[in-house]
């Protein structure tokens, strides 16, 4: 079996056991009670994103069809997706455990959105990917709305379920004229064998990448990210930021893949209009997103900026798709994804009741209260900033210095002064931990799920961001080999 069924299959048997389970107890023992059922349920969810690893690591891995291919590139997205599916798991035990909601539910929607993401990521058709987009992003949205308490989760469902309508009519609508031309759906038709210099099949592949583009949250499709970051709970955001951000560049980097290389005689080719609106768009990203990060006093809605930022690198490493920028750009995911995860995690220890820690002056005499949590969070915003000695900084590092080898030299120049703003922005809230305040203020203590995911987290950040001044260790050498393996897949 394909292991992209193996979620929707547990998702399917979390609702079944959940119908045929006694109802939730109202009376005192209701959270304990939902936080019990939120472990159970959750060891369902586990044991099937550990299908899903337990089928990528056997020997014979060729489960594909003229649908779902799993390539080495489809292994190493299935893989990104179990480890961000784990410390997704991981942090949603404490939205449980404050009675937001019933497990089931939450869990249910998850697999089924990893479901479509694993799909995505292995399709080679395009009515196949339009399928799975909307099983990954219609239970998203959902779960953004899930604590229906807040009025600002509602707004931002709202606002993301409109730019998902957005992108996918642009999407389908740029299939249905690839079709009409080639008459093929697989993703070799976009090669445009046979049609070149055709109107109606450029206009085709111009929407198609519009659709995908305005999915993954590149400036100027931006605005409804920021909205959801602050409307959104800690795991939800997690989730969106780690495997739904994925997805989409994991698609976009296959397909531009498909299109064909630069043909330096002709500047008017699609290969070579695409990396120029994908440079512009990079560029449009790197300002407005860190630019925006320095006025905001809201802390979600200050990552939620810095984190449009951050797409605006990953942009820009596109531009060199066929060269070193897709190896820059798997590792940057990743950079992007711990660091954010670890600012939720973070954010979510301390706001289990009244969610307190809503701006930036929430933070005041944090340093006093919990060292260790500040330390963390300076770290994770450090990392998303761009500051040597974390990941973040190598994954930036390894995007620009794709851009130079390609010779973007303006991108370059625009990564450097964007990364400046980055640093200056994250600035405030590291400063504001540092200042003394009042005596008597508590501060809620992290839960052990929390404590997991900033211990991972923290590692994660750490050990990769000295990997380059303590020299190549087996685990880093062993990932460089992956995300290798994975890029020389699309190449083949």
């Amino acid at each position: 079996m394909n292991p992209v069924f193996f979620p929707a299959i547990g998702a399917l048997l979390i609702l079944a056991l959940d119908l045929i389970g006694r109802p939730r107890s109202l009376d005192e023992h209701g959270h304990r009670s939902a936080a019990l059922s939120g472990i159970r349920l959750g060891t369902v969810a586990i044991l099937s994103l550990a299908a899903v690893a337990f089928s990528l690591r056997s020997a014979d891995r060729r489960f594909g069809d003229e649908l779902l291919r799993l390539d080495s590139f489809g292994v190493f997205g299935l893989g990104f997706i179990v480890a961000a599916g784990l410390i997704v798991l991981s942090l949603s035990l404490t939205h449980f455990g404050m009675a937001r909601s019933r497990p089931a539910e939450p869990l249910a929607l998850l697999l089924f959105s990893w479901a479509g993401s694993m799909t995505a990521m292995v399709t080679d058709h395009l009515i196949v990917l339009l399928i799975a987009m909307e099983l990954a992003w219609l239970p998203m949205i959902a779960l953004i709305a899930i604590d229906s308490r807040r009025l600002s989760s509602s707004e931002s469902s709202l606002k993301a379920f409109f730019a998902h309508v957005f992108a996918s009519l642009i999407f389908a609508h740029g299939v249905a004229f690839v079709f009409g031309v080639t008459g093929r759906l697989d993703l070799g038709a976009l090669a445009g064998a046979g049609v070149e210099e055709n109107l109606l099949f450029e206009v085709g592949l111009t929407l198609v990448l519009v659709g995908l583009i305005a999915r993954a949250a590149i400036a100027p499709f931006h605005p409804w990210s920021p909205d959801v970051y602050e409307g959104a709970p800690s795991f939800v955001t997690t989730h969106i930021a780690t495997v739904a951000q994925a997805t989409t560049f994991f698609v976009l980097l296959r397909m531009l893949h498909a299109i064909p290389p630069v043909d330096l005689g002709d500047a008017e080719t699609m290969g070579a209009r695409v990396p120029q609106l994908l440079s512009l768009l990079g560029f449009m990203g790197l300002l407005w997103g860190h630019a925006m990060a320095l006025v905001q006093v809201g802390l979600r809605r200050l990552v939620g900026w810095l984190g449009v930022g951050q797409i605006g690198f990953l942009t820009l490493a596109l531009v060199d798709a066929r060269g070193d920028g897709a190896e820059a750009l798997l590792f940057g995911l990743i950079a992007s994804g711990v660091a954010i995860a670890g600012i939720m995690a973070t954010l979510s220890s301390l706001s289990h009741h009244e969610r307190a820690c809503e701006h930036v002056g929430d933070l005041a005499g944090m340093m006093q209260r919990s060292p260790v949590r500040s330390a963390l969070l300076a770290i994770f915003l450090l990392s998303l900033g761009g500051l040597p000695g974390t990941i973040g900084f190598v994954a930036r590092f390894k995007i620009l210095a794709a851009l130079e080898h390609g010779g973007h030299r303006w991108e370059l120049i625009a990564g450097l002064g964007a990364t400046v703003l980055a640093l200056t922005a994250v600035g405030r809230p590291l400063l504001e931990m540092l200042r003394s305040t009042e005596a008597g203020r508590e501060g809620s203590r992290a839960l052990s799920n929390e404590q997991l995911v900033l211990a991972i987290c923290g590692v994660v950040v750490v050990y990769f961001g000295v990997m380059p001044v303590m020299g190549d260790t087996d685990l880093t050498g062993q990932l460089t080999l992956w995300i290798q393996r994975a890029i020389g897949s699309l190449r083949i």
